[in-house]
């Protein structure tokens, strides 16, 4: 398992592709994932393309990219006119040829912001299948191009919506984890790990802590080793689905609400069990008790400090943490064990 970083986590810093690959050997990476093709070449060119990936093979830096969004309920949103399925899936195609250019096998790629969910004028049960039927009509040139498309635990679906939409899309679909976000849509962190190990090509790693507010719940991203989350546990199922898997950190600034004793907003989460959501509770618990005896922050006075001043301590904080965690589970997977209990 690589570590290299999502260049989300960097975007402040407007560097072109070719900078960030000399970022990434400056600060011990070992790869770096773009949002799409055209960060790395705006007008997709395939030669451009592939010489990339040779500079960044020279370098001995992984390179995996992502696709627009393929809802088309967003995206109409977002261009301020309607755009139908197959036109979406054809905008789409491009980029998966650009993905294959590249030498990437999958593309990131996530359904909605934390917004789409509630959002009253397109249900969300709908903006999911308007999501599948792009993507189904976009099938053809997945599989001509070898590509699949790697679906985001991004804020907005569940775990059991992934799942089922990744099943309702079939082989060219697989599933990006995201660590922190999980947190977000109320899931067991550990748990959701184990169901979609499976299917996880592709990650985005980020600790998380919450807090309490009056109405429910803060959360705020953290450099990993850094929140709640028991990442050797959650790594763990990923290590031995996919030995091979890349581990690509993002992390950001900002706190986002979860107003989990509003009713109406529990209501967006039919399928929530008590179960998941007391493990969110106690994590948030768990964080309160770090508070208070000093171990951890409070959300308001990271916030308080620029991203531009702490972005390079998390990186760096994170690849610290997570390169003895990955040589713990590669020893675990040899001998048989587990990763519970490790700090």
């Amino acid at each position: 398992m690589r570590i290299g970083l999502d260049v989300y986590t960097i975007d402040h810093r407007r560097l072109s592709a070719p900078a960030a690959l000399d970022f990434a050997r400056e600060h011990s990476l070992d790869g770096l994932q773009f949002l799409d093709p055209t960060a790395i070449d705006a007008e997709l060119r395939p030669a451009s393309l592939a010489d990339f990936r040779r500079r960044a093979d020279a370098m001995g830096l992984y390179v995996e990219v992502g696709l627009s969004c393929p809802n088309p309920v967003r995206q109409s949103r977002l261009a301020g006119r309607s755009i139908g399925v197959r036109d979406h899936a054809s905008a789409l195609a491009r980029q998966v040829r650009a993905v294959s250019a590249l030498g990437c096998r999958h593309a990131r790629a996530y359904v909605g912001d934390r917004h789409d969910r509630f959002r009253a004028d397109t249900l969300w049960k709908d903006q999911i299948a308007a999501t599948a039927a792009v993507i189904q009509a976009l099938t053809p040139t997945l599989r001509e191009q070898g590509v699949r498309i790697a679906l985001e635990t991004h804020a907005d679906l569940t775990v059991s919506e992934l799942l089922e939409l990744v099943d309702r899309i079939g082989d060219v679909a697989a599933v990006t984890l995201d660590t922190g976000n999980l947190l977000m849509r109320l899931e067991d962190p550990v748990e959701a790990a184990e169901r979609l190990a499976p299917w996880v090509v592709c990650t985005h790693l980020k600790d998380a802590v919450l807090a309490f507010t009056p109405r429910g719940l803060c959360w705020q991203a953290r450099p990993i080793g850094g929140g709640a989350l028991p990442f050797p546990d959650i790594l763990a199922p990923l290590a031995k689905a996919r030995p091979e898997l890349n581990l690509s950190i993002e992390m950001h600034p900002r706190t986002y609400d979860l107003p989990i004793f509003d009713r109406s907003w529990l209501a967006h989460f039919p399928d929530l069990r008590p179960a998941s959501l007391a493990a969110v509770v106690a994590i948030a618990w768990e964080c309160e008790t770090g508070y208070q005896q000093g171990k951890l922050a409070r959300p308001e006075a990271v916030e308080a400090i620029p991203w531009a001043d702490r972005e390079l301590d998390w990186i760096a904080r994170s690849v610290g943490y997570l390169r003895p965690v990955v040589r713990l589970l590669e020893r675990l997977n040899q001998t048989g064990g587990r990763a519970g209990g490790y700090s």
